[in-house]
């Protein structure tokens, strides 16, 4: 009898939350590092990161998307982020460092590190993005072969 009351209270404060996320729908989150991610500036992170993407993009969904990058640094090759979402409120929220290999000739023949394209709604918070842009700015000063993409 004496934890009747005490259930009774906490139902009542519960049950707005459970209503109110019925009614206006739960915000999505796609966490990179459940798809794979190692956060190790090491480890191509690319595919995880497109995992999450995609997972998120087909989110059919009435509330908003998040793909989240949690604190850590990411190595991440030419990725292309494409669209159409179903979704048309989608947030990439970073907590880390998104981190370009330091050989440029991958951006070279892609012409870009990180692209989206086609996504509607996008918008992208935090983080930190290192492109490791030196060695391609000392060819580009030398007399070395740079691609003439990757600028």
């Amino acid at each position: 009898m004496g934890t009747a009351p005490a259930t009774t209270i906490l139902m009542a404060l519960l049950l707005p939350s459970v209503l109110l996320q019925s009614v206006t729908g739960a915000e999505k989150t796609f966490n990179v590092l459940s798809y794979g991610a190692k956060a190790d500036a090491v480890t191509d992170d690319s595919p995880a990161f497109l995992k999450a993407w995609s997972a998120m993009c087909a989110a059919a969904t009435s509330s908003a998307t998040t793909m989240y990058v949690p604190s850590g640094q990411y190595l991440l090759h030419p990725t292309l982020f494409s669209g159409p979402c179903v979704n048309g409120n989608i947030t990439v929220k970073i907590d880390g460092y998104l981190v370009a290999s330091s050989n440029y000739t991958l951006y070279g023949a892609k012409g870009y590190w990180l692209k989206f394209d086609r996504v509607k709604g996008l918008t992208i918070q935090g983080g930190y993005l290192h492109g490791k842009g030196s060695a391609l700015w000392a060819c580009k000063a030398g007399s070395g072969t740079c691609p003439s993409g990757a600028t």
